[in-house]
């Protein structure tokens, strides 16, 4: 994101590594982070092998801490992994 005198820069804010923001939204009362996952990988909480098989994605929406007074709302695309061993795991 381009760091310019009126904009809030907030890469630092959040992992690089594994998320990366796509879109900040500022409303009246309320700012929307929209931010993807970059993962490749997870491990599966049932066996904890790593699995690559990408399943889909979906949105997970979490309130954050507020910035500048206004409520401040994390949208993620997150991706799903299903496990390709015996578990089956999504």
């Amino acid at each position: 994101m381009a760091k310019s005198n009126n904009t809030l820069c907030l890469d630092k804010f959040y992992p690089e590594r594994d998320l990366i923001i796509t879109d900040i939204a500022q409303q009246s009362d309320k700012i929307i982070i929209r931010m993807k996952s970059t993962s490749s990988s997870c491990k599966c909480p049932k066996c904890n092998h790593i699995t690559q098989k990408y399943h889909g994605t979906y949105t997970r929406k979490v309130q954050d801490l507020p910035i500048l007074g206004k409520q401040v709302q994390l949208e993620i695309c997150s991706h799903e992994y299903a496990c390709e061993y015996s578990c089956a795991v999504t």
